[in-house]
């Protein structure tokens, strides 16, 4: 009797109602009862053949997430122990959804997420809002070192003057503690602060003193000779 009920429901299904809705996934739509269950999917463009386990199903993102990994050979073991082969499939690359198993679920549970196996947790979006500034912010931070139009050198010394003070550019300058500039072409020489900054400046000239130095002793070391092996035979 449950076999023909299978093969019943089975027989029902058809192209998937995936149409958004007021309420995002629609609780009457056949892939969000089917969330749980075994299933088998045909996509396009290549009429590939999926079958695995429904994980979930969006209408947010207008996709499905299938796993794919074999059931465990102990028939008891529970599918949240089971390794995930997962693959994402978008609404508009379904040819064609069956049903070919009920899954495991909770039990008495109703169709749909609250009832699947393994459970799947409600997406934070004030979370995922959050990482997504926090990593905007970097990135504008990252691209703010970047000097526009310099030379690889002065990009050097405004790296090695960072790694100690606070700097930015101002177009070509270097600007250090928001008092002392670096210009062209960014030498001892070539520091400026207003009065009163004297040990800001003191700081900088050092750290360029250093840097150029740095610079000096690694081009007076003298190169490695690679020894010449022998050649064979005389």
């Amino acid at each position: 009797m449950a076999e023909s009920k299978r093969q019943s429901i089975a027989g029902k299904i058809a192209t998937p109602k995936v149409g958004p809705s007021k309420d995002g996934i629609d609780g009457d739509s056949i892939l969000y009862k089917a969330v749980g269950a075994r299933v088998k999917i045909t996509c396009a463009p290549h009429n590939n053949v999926l079958e695995g386990t429904l994980f979930t199903t969006c209408s947010v993102t207008n996709a499905i997430a299938i796993n794919t990994a074999p059931a465990p050979p102990n028939p008891s073991a529970p599918l949240s122990n089971q390794p995930g082969d997962y693959h994402i499939i978008p609404f508009a690359h379904i040819l064609s959804f069956e049903l070919i198993g009920s899954g495991e679920r909770v039990s008495d549970s109703g169709p749909g997420f609250d009832g699947s196996l393994p459970p799947i947790s409600k997406v934070d979006l004030a979370a995922i809002r959050a990482r997504e500034e926090q990593t905007i912010r970097e990135m504008k931070k990252k691209d703010a070192q970047k000097g526009k139009g310099v030379s690889k050198e002065a990009q050097e010394i405004f790296d090695a003057v960072s790694r100690l003070l606070p700097t930015r550019w101002a177009d070509a300058q270097i600007v250090v503690n928001d008092a002392v500039l670096i210009n062209p072409p960014y030498t001892v020489d070539n520091l400026a602060a207003p009065a009163g900054k004297e040990r800001s400046v003191d700081q900088v000239r050092k750290i360029l003193e250093n840097y150029y130095q740095r610079k000096k002793n690694a081009g007076a070391r003298a190169p490695v000779a690679t020894p010449i092996a022998p050649r064979k035979g005389g």
